[in-house]
């Protein structure tokens, strides 16, 4: 089962969110109980976005976690008073020749 971890810049792992029924996004672990609503209520808030074209939300599947992960590495929303950033673990699926510069800079 494909994930999305959820990491901030000063506490580290914070969540891990997975896809439902009907590609709705699950919390599945938080850090603490507290995290959940905020956090849901960020995706939703990236989930209206645009991305690539059209909303985020839009997409289904492994594309729906993945496109969350993009925007928020380019993105850093605000989680609180917290930077977070999201990845889904293993191989990722843009190359390296392919990010744009400065991408892993502040």
């Amino acid at each position: 089962m494909t994930t999305l971890e959820i990491e901030g810049a000063e506490r580290g792992w914070l969540a891990t969110v997975c896809l439902g029924r009907d590609d709705a996004l699950v919390v599945r672990a938080a850090v603490t109980p507290d995290l959940e609503q905020p956090l849901r209520a960020l995706l939703q808030g990236l989930l209206e976005q645009p991305h690539e074209g059209s909303i985020l939300g839009e997409r289904h599947g492994d594309d729906l976690l993945h496109g969350l992960a993009e925007v928020m590495g380019r993105r850093r929303p605000l989680l609180g008073t917290e930077r977070v950033f999201g990845y889904v673990p293993g191989a990722p699926r843009t190359a390296s020749a392919d990010r744009p510069p400065g991408w892993d800079e502040p």
